[in-house]
């Protein structure tokens, strides 16, 4: 049976009438309507792959395959790799617009001690000016009593900062590339400051390839592009590199190391590694200071420090060096002079 609240509330409803004004009919059904669009789900619009993030699919290699035989590993040949901190001197013909500022005195001078103190027997180098700058950094290197008569310069018309690398051991090969094409951007962009590859070889016969980088900056002037688009794509560029050089020769040696203007965890160090379980990877060598500390850089601006600096191996030479190999960033008092990135050496064998 229904109660006699319910036939009370039934009656109540059904003889009252609602008279609704247009205004308040209009200012209702925006209400509602409002209330529909609030509740619905936005409509995601379709993720779009950047080129640097595709994956790198390429033909199988077909070409010849080099089987390089190298002796057993025998006495350390020490490789530092370090950011110049733009070594400009007077005498280099400047290839662009860019403002440059001569490096100081009390700087070169102090990259010379970073060097001696550093004991390497090769040297990878960025932000040379040119080869008036290395001609200088080589005349006070042998004031110091250090002899590196083997060189190597990549320098790319147009920019003003370049790779180089000095050996006191026979350059036997040089592949350097000045202008590698980047896919993406502009119909024949190139990489900003080429890939520096060259083989050395000590006197016991060993070899060592050694790739030197030094990928586009942080900053965005005068690319016209975001730095790190363009950083990315320079990264594809350089593994298709590698893809070519790793599957062309079988059993050599292979490090590959500069200034990377990213970290170990940032998408273009991560593809240029390389697929993960392959013999196409590349391992990090997590060198650290006197205080156990990996950082290459500090920037003041955002109280933060970067680990740019990398040096990266092969499976080749990583079973050479074995788990205790000997590495480590420049801390010494003169670093901070000769540049604003910290030096890294490692011992090869």
């Amino acid at each position: 049976m229904v109660g006699w609240r319910e036939k009370f509330m039934k009656q109540k409803l059904s003889s009252k009438k609602i008279n609704l004004s247009l205004p308040a009919i209009l200012v209702l059904a925006l209400i509602l309507v409002a209330n529909y669009w609030l509740n619905q789900e936005p409509e995601k619009e379709p993720y779009q792959v950047h080129d640097y993030e595709e994956e790198i699919v390429e033909s199988p290699y077909t070409g010849m395959v080099e089987q390089v035989s190298v002796p057993k590993s025998g006495d350390a040949v020490r490789l530092l790799t370090m950011n110049a901190c733009n070594y400009f001197v007077q005498d280099d013909v400047r290839r662009s617009n860019f403002k440059v500022k001569y490096k100081s005195l009390e700087s070169r001078e102090a990259l010379v001690k970073v060097i001696k103190q550093s004991g390497a027997e090769m040297i990878g180098l960025s932000e040379m000016g040119g080869e008036k700058a290395v001609e200088d950094l080589q005349t006070r290197l042998k004031r110091e009593g250090l002899q590196f008569p083997h060189q190597v310069m990549v320098m790319r018309q147009g920019e003003d900062r370049g790779l180089a690398f000095l050996s006191k051991h026979p350059i036997v090969c040089n592949n350097s590339v000045k202008d590698v094409p980047v896919k993406g951007g502009k119909k024949k962009s190139r990489m900003l400051r080429g890939i520096l590859d060259v083989t050395v070889q000590v006197a016991d016969g060993r070899k060592f390839r050694c790739i030197g980088l030094h990928l586009k900056s942080r900053l965005d002037r005068a690319t016209g592009t975001d730095a790190d688009v363009v950083r990315n794509r320079e990264a594809v560029a350089v593994r298709k590199y590698l893809n070519k050089v790793m599957q062309s020769q079988e059993g050599m040696p292979l490090l590959v190391y500069g200034d990377f203007n990213d970290g170990p965890a940032d998408k273009s160090v991560q593809k240029i590694l390389g697929p993960s379980k392959t013999d196409m990877r590349l391992n990090r060598v997590k060198a650290k200071d006197s205080r156990d500390c990996e950082w290459t850089l500090y920037f003041d601006d955002f109280a933060t420090y970067y680990t740019f600096d990398l040096i990266l191996v092969n499976k080749v030479l990583k079973s050479r060096l074995g788990r205790k190999a000997k590495n480590g960033v420049m801390d010494c008092p003169e670093m901070g002079i000769a540049s604003d990135h910290r030096a890294v050496w490692v011992d090869l064998h």
